[in-house]
């Protein structure tokens, strides 16, 4: 079964970068991004999803995608802040 990784901000900068080291390795990745047109690059080896990593509706439904495409290997979180993880101070 394919790998499949999830992305936080991959549609451009560093995510951007990470996405396609992820599909040169001949993985499968579901970015969530939350500018649509940052997206316009994207081909059939990744996955879009429009909104905030913060949102755990958007986060289920990437987790949900990455399994339908293959072994959900890996999750990068480059833009993605959660608040609800310990030792965080606001």
């Amino acid at each position: 079964m394919q790998r499949t990784f999830v992305v936080t901000g991959g549609g451009r900068g560093v995510g951007r970068g990470i996405v396609e080291r992820l599909l040169a390795d001949g993985g499968k990745a579901v970015v969530i991004e939350l500018d649509p047109a940052a997206l316009e690059w994207a081909d059939d080896r990744v996955i879009t999803v429009v909104g905030s990593a913060a949102d755990e509706d958007v986060v289920e439904r990437a987790v949900d995608l990455a399994q339908e495409a293959g072994t959900l290997t890996g999750w990068v979180n480059n833009a993605a802040i959660f608040r609800d993880v310990p030792g965080w101070i606001w």
